[in-house]
């Protein structure tokens, strides 16, 4: 198992720069410390066994416990990449195991931050099945100023991933762009981690934390409706965006780096250079996560078969030709002509013609301020209350 040399690797710790207080990956059973609520959800694709919500027993605090077939071949891979990386935007790690005996793995599991707002998938199929009853003119759209915070989350998650860029490298783009391109770069500063398998599925909302004390004028603030009452308080202006399983993620160190081209991920959220991947290919797929938040496509972004098509959906999805024309659908008359433009960025088809990473947050930045000029970004628009229903919906609330 070419893997296995990674578990013992310092170097890939001191590469990736992965924190001295991060809990190392255990070799015994961890479940005893953890009381399991409830699930939420099942294996998917025969590497997951299954993902429960837990509480640890001395602290009272709630995780996700997933729960990762010992047979895997991307086992170790997956949990050292989670216990290396640390990002605002990115699943924070808590802990994992690998339960094994002399001769084999029995049981393996990661734990990780609970992301108690759910998914941009769960978003997307709410906001989808409550349009299914409204005409065009009545249709209810996440807001423009939320659709700039993901999109912004995810290319600072990725310019992390693919360069080890933080949120707070005030740098200009032509600085970066030079830098990265130097020789050695991925080998010696920063070993290129890429994804992979980006879609809303993976992407999850968590609460912020309350701003009861601070200074207003330095925070946008966002009122938020609660089932009883109007508004129930202020709170920073919107939910954690956190980009998770990297259960498919490959790092530049990996022995399979330059072999491992398999029809990997979820087909309708996969470029048009599938099986291949580049940090090109992140970049488009957050595009199409964007273009389908606007257009409120939860099922994917590919083209359905043309006519005549004898040879199945799922053999079309991995076709390049189901991606030619996506980006001309445009993100629609509800958002600016800002925003439509820097998803076309992403969703070119010759991957060399997309921008990287912190380029991409250049224009992310630009295009938000350009927005917010022409009157795109109302910032009183609330989010609907069946989106975060309950407790949620009050995103921290103090009730009167």
């Amino acid at each position: 198992m070419a893997e296995s040399r990674w578990l013992d690797n310092d170097r890939f710790k001191k590469e990736y720069r992965v924190p001295p207080r991060r809990r190392e990956i255990a070799t015994q059973d961890l479940e005893e410390k953890y009381i399991k609520i409830r699930p939420l959800g099942e294996g998917v694709g025969g590497l997951n066994e299954g993902i429960s919500l837990v509480r640890n027993k001395e602290t009272g605090v709630r995780y996700v416990q997933k729960e990762i077939d010992p047979k895997s071949p991307h086992l170790l891979r997956e949990l050292l990449l989670l216990q290396a990386l640390h990002h605002p935007n990115i699943i924070r790690y808590v802990d994992a195991f690998i339960d094994k005996s002399l001769w084999n793995y029995h049981k393996a599991s990661v734990y990780l931050e609970f992301c108690s707002l759910k998914s941009a998938q769960d978003m997307l199929e709410k906001y989808h099945k409550h349009n299914l009853h409204f005409p065009d003119n009545h249709r209810v759209y996440i807001p423009e100023h939320f659709i700039w915070h993901i999109f912004r989350s995810l290319a600072l998650a990725l310019q992390y991933l693919h360069f080890g860029i933080q949120p707070d490298d005030t740098r200009p783009s032509e600085e970066l762009d030079t830098l990265v391109k130097k020789d050695g770069y991925a080998q010696e500063v920063w070993p290129i981690i890429l994804h992979r398998d980006i879609k809303p599925d993976n992407i999850f909302f968590r609460k912020s934390q309350p701003i009861y004390g601070m200074n207003f004028e330095r925070r946008k603030i966002l009122r938020v409706f609660s089932r009883r009452k109007k508004v129930y308080g202020l709170f920073p202006q919107h939910p954690k965006v956190l980009l998770a399983d990297f259960g498919l993620a490959l790092a530049y160190n990996d022995p399979d780096w330059n072999v491992d081209h398999s029809f990997i991920g979820t087909y309708n959220w996969m470029p048009p250079e599938l099986p291949e991947a580049f940090v090109q290919s992140d970049i488009w797929a957050v595009g199409a996560v964007i273009l389908a938040l606007c257009r409120q496509m939860p099922d994917g972004v590919v083209k359905p078969p043309p006519d005549g098509w004898t040879e199945g959906d799922e053999a079309w999805s991995k076709h390049p030709d189901a991606r030619k024309g996506i980006r001309d659908h445009g993100v629609g008359k509800y958002y600016s002509t800002q925003l439509n433009d820097v998803v076309h960025e992403c969703l070119r088809f010759n991957r060399r013609n997309r921008p990287l990473a912190f380029k991409l947050l250049a224009m992310i930045n630009e295009g938000e301020k350009e927005a917010e000029k022409k009157g795109f970004l109302d910032k009183d628009e609330f989010f609907p209350k069946w989106l975060w229903g309950g407790a949620e919906d009050r995103l921290h609330g103090r009730r009167k």
